[in-house]
């Protein structure tokens, strides 16, 4: 699997994505979750279970994906056989090394292969989270690069502006939030994923 290197030679990732394409041809998803770890642990999470999963949702994230990963899925057919009304990308939160440009020309791309595959459907992007428990370079990185992508994804995709109120006053990541300081816990999870609920709700009830 091309950018997704079989480290642990049990083919998991290979296997993974397999599941994925078979899931997406026996299912009427209205919305799709697809991306890194945030999604990947988000269907476990309670918030999920209680306000998410009734709205006929499915998730594909896979732990560990970066940008070239999750392009590589949508290159491989992850999307054939949903139509679904809604897709809510996260992507960018694990390509370290890669500069603002860098990060914001790989999240348009992946933007424009799905709007080509799926035009129809409404895409929103979450921004990217912070991490480390104290303010850091990839902190300011990441703030640079939320700051920017709505210009960078104007037209092809929608930004939903996440709750960054985790990162405290202090500018500190509670380990209730974030229990390594980069995964969210259940708390972590209901406060970064109400505004999605909000903006996905919003598409699939215009008139509420």
């Amino acid at each position: 699997m091309q950018n997704n290197d079989d480290v642990f030679e049990d083919r998991r990732r290979a296997d993974l994505h397999e599941w994925f394409v078979s899931e997406a041809k026996g299912k009427e998803a209205d919305v799709l979750f697809i991306g890194d770890d945030h999604i990947a642990l988000f269907e476990q999470s309670f918030v999920y279970r209680e306000h998410f999963a009734p709205l006929h949702c499915l998730c594909f994230g896979a732990l560990g994906d970066r940008i070239t990963d999750l392009r590589w899925r949508l290159e491989n057919k992850v999307l054939e056989g949903l139509n679904p009304k809604v897709i809510v990308v996260s992507t960018g939160n694990l390509d370290y090394g890669l500069s603002k440009d860098e990060l914001l020309n790989g999240m348009k791309e992946v933007a424009e292969i799905i709007k080509r595959q799926k035009p129809m459907s409404r895409i929103f992007f979450m921004k990217l989270l912070p991490s480390g428990r104290r303010p850091n370079k990839r902190r300011e990185l990441v703030s640079s690069v939320n700051d920017a992508m709505e210009t960078a994804l104007h037209g092809v995709a929608d930004v939903i502006d996440l709750d960054m109120s985790i990162q405290g006053t202090d500018g500190k990541i509670d380990a209730h939030d974030m229990f390594d300081y980069v995964h969210l816990t259940q708390e972590g999870y209901r406060k970064i994923f109400d505004p999605v609920f909000f903006a996905v709700s919003a598409v699939l009830n215009p008139d509420q």
